[in-house]
């Protein structure tokens, strides 16, 4: 008995991936970095958050017009919602539309261009509100643009990402790695369309050429999903029975032991 329960016990503990299936890069000796590579930068969506702050180095007082709270009003449903943000930043929802409503000018369609291009974009619709002599910038950084990394790493989380950048490998660093039952051929990422449905994509993370692949670089709101290999899958399948056998065997001793005692 005792040795059938060592033995089920090496099985169990025996039963994990081929080395081939852990490494990422396998065939990096074969990457040239040749492939379709791109500097990534991030655009606006809809349901975006965005901080926006108007600053004039010399000193005109038009810049405080537009971030003065009180001129900044709350908007209800799906319209734009202002309010103090962070480090003197004011807070602007993106609607379905991919606008915003700012004071005074109104609604202004901010979707699809990088936060530099939104920066420029505004300064152009505020222009005429100042002289032409004033040296004015605006300055538009992202609140909620976190991503999500679930199933086999070793801690699942939500994660904020303060630089407008992150690759599938750094949110799988935040997370901790994978564990050793990670599929890594097969990891998918989740992503939100505009108009609320999701698409799935899939990378295989031992293979180089990933790093130029358009979904390298994860976008805002990102769910990234590490499923369980067969080796798992199997372990589990495994424990499952070993716990079952061992209550029953345990159920049938003491059984028995009762038994031996009222016949004895």
């Amino acid at each position: 008995m005792k040795n059938l329960l060592i033995l089920l016990i090496v099985l169990v503990t025996c039963s994990c991936s081929h080395y081939k299936d852990i490494p990422y890069f396998q065939n990096a000796a074969e990457y040239n970095g040749t492939g379709k590579g791109f500097l990534y930068d991030m655009t606006i969506k809809p349901k975006d958050i965005l901080h926006i702050f108007v600053f004039s180095s010399s000193g005109d007082e038009i810049a405080g017009l537009f971030n003065n709270r009180e001129r900044v009003g709350l908007s209800s449903g799906d319209r734009t919602i202002s309010d103090q943000g962070r480090g003197g930043f004011y807070k602007y929802l993106v609607d379905n539309q991919g606008e915003i409503e700012f004071p005074e000018i109104g609604k202004v369609k901010l979707e699809g261009m990088t936060l530099e291009q939104a920066s420029e974009e505004m300064k152009k619709r505020l222009a005429p509100y100042f002289n032409d002599n004033s040296d004015f910038i605006v300055n538009v950084r992202m609140e909620n643009f976190y991503v999500t990394v679930t199933g086999e790493v070793k801690n699942p989380n939500s994660f904020s990402v303060s630089r407008n950048k992150m690759t599938i490998l750094e949110a799988l660093a935040q997370a901790g790695d994978m564990t050793i039952y990670g599929k890594r051929d097969n990891v998918k990422i989740l992503r939100e369309l505009p108009d609320g449905t999701y698409e799935v994509h899939e990378l295989d993370l031992r293979d180089a050429n990933i790093l130029d692949s358009p979904y390298y670089y994860l976008q805002q709101r990102d769910i990234v999903y590490v499923e369980p290999n067969e080796a798992m899958v199997q372990n589990a399948k495994v424990g499952t029975t070993t716990r079952l056998w061992v209550r029953g065997v345990s159920i049938t001793i003491s059984l028995g032991s009762l038994l031996y005692r009222v016949l004895e």
